[in-house]
C-alpha cells in the first residue's frame, strides 16, 4: 500500500504547473486511506453582487478553500452557467467534473449541478440525473416548486484502494414546501435503487432546516445524517447558511440547510468551514461542509 501511495503523489506532482491562461497551480494530493467529501453551494454569479461579493472576487477563494481543504470529492449547487463551472474548473486542474444543467432532458442546459473529484485518485463508474418531479426521466418542475430540480449521481472507484462507492449531489426547491418533502421521498427511493448495498452519500443544499420534519425524517429513515454519527464534529458554525453575514461567526440551526447523509454508520469528522478571506469577506453566502470517513 504504502508503495502505491508513494507512486500516486510522483505522478501527481508531475501535473504541478500552470493552467491554459497562465496561472500557477497548486495540485491537490490525496494520499490517504480517509475519504474527504463535501458540498458547497457557490452562489450563482449575478450581476447584483458587488464587490467582494462579485463571482469575479470570490471564484479564487472558493478554488482556494478546496484546495486549501483537500477534498477528495465535492458537489456544487447553484453554477449559473457552463461558464462559470469552467471558471472553477480552470482554477481546480486536479479534479475531473460531473455536471448537468435542470432545464432540458439532455442537462445540457440552465443552471448547473456538479460534482468534481481527484482524477488521479478516483475512477466514475456510471453517472446519471433525474429530475426533482413526478416525472423524473424528463425535463419537468414538480409540485408546488419555484423551479426545475435535479438531483445527479456518479459511481467511483479509488484507484488505489478498489472502493466502489457512489454520491448524489441535489439541490431543493427554495419555495415549495410539498416540492420538498415528495423530493426527499423521491431520491430516498432512487438513492436505493441506484446504488444498492454500496456506500453512499448523498449532500446538497436542501433548503430545509432540521425542523422541517417532512424533508429531514424522510431522508434520515434512509441514511444517517453524518453530523449526527460524527465521532468529531468542528465548530463553531452549526448553521450553514451566513447570508453575508460577516458579523458572527457562529449560525443556528434554524440556518442548517446544507448536509451530508450518508449509508454508512460511521464518520471520523464533520465540520463546517466558517473561515473568511482578507478583507473579511466570504467565499460565498453558504458556507461548505465537509466529512471524513474511513471505509472499514
Amino acid at each position: 500500500m504504502k508503495q502505491k501511495l508513494i507512486l500516486l503523489a510522483l505522478l501527481v506532482a508531475v501535473g504541478v504547473g500552470c493552467t491554459a491562461s497562465g496561472n500557477r497551480f497548486e495540485p491537490v494530493i490525496s494520499l490517504s486511506d480517509t475519504l474527504q467529501i463535501a458540498t458547497f453551494n457557490v452562489r450563482i454569479r449575478t450581476t447584483s453582487d458587488k464587490g467582494v461579493r462579485s463571482w469575479q472576487h470570490r471564484k479564487p477563494l472558493v478554488a482556494s478553500l478546496v484546495q486549501r481543504n483537500l477534498f477528495d470529492v465535492f458537489g456544487v449547487q447553484e453554477l449559473i452557467d457552463h461558464e462559470q463551472e469552467k471558471d472553477l474548473s480552470a482554477a481546480l486542474p486536479s479534479y475531473a467534473v460531473f455536471s448537468t444543467g435542470r432545464d432540458n432532458t439532455a442537462g445540457t442546459t440552465g443552471e448547473r449541478l456538479a460534482l468534481f473529484y481527484l482524477q488521479d485518485r478516483y475512477r466514475r463508474l456510471q453517472d446519471g440525473f433525474f429530475f426533482l418531479s413526478d416525472t423524473p426521466d424528463k425535463a419537468s418542475k414538480g409540485w408546488d416548486a419555484a423551479l426545475n430540480r435535479i438531483c445527479q449521481w456518479v459511481e467511483l472507484q479509488d484507484k488505489i484502494t478498489g472502493l466502489r462507492f457512489f454520491v448524489f449531489n441535489t439541490h431543493f426547491d427554495h419555495i415549495g414546501k410539498e416540492a420538498r418533502a415528495q423530493s426527499a421521498r423521491l431520491v430516498a427511493a432512487r438513492v436505493k435503487a441506484i446504488a444498492g448495498d454500496r456506500p453512499v452519500f448523498l449532500l446538497g443544499d436542501f433548503n430545509a432546516a432540521p425542523s422541517e420534519k417532512k424533508v429531514y425524517n424522510e431522508l434520515t429513515q434512509a441514511l444517517h445524517d453524518a453530523r449526527t454519527i460524527a465521532t468529531r464534529i468542528v465548530e463553531p458554525s452549526v448553521g450553514t447558511f451566513n447570508g453575508w453575514n460577516t458579523q458572527v461567526d457562529s449560525f443556528s440551526e434554524d440556518v442548517r440547510i446544507d448536509y451530508i447523509f450518508t449509508s454508512e454508520n460511521k464518520v471520523e469528522e464533520y465540520t463546517v468551514i466558517t473561515g473568511k478571506s482578507t478583507g473579511n469577506a466570504y467565499p460565498s453566502d453558504h458556507f461548505p461542509v465537509m466529512i471524513r470517513y474511513k471505509a472499514r
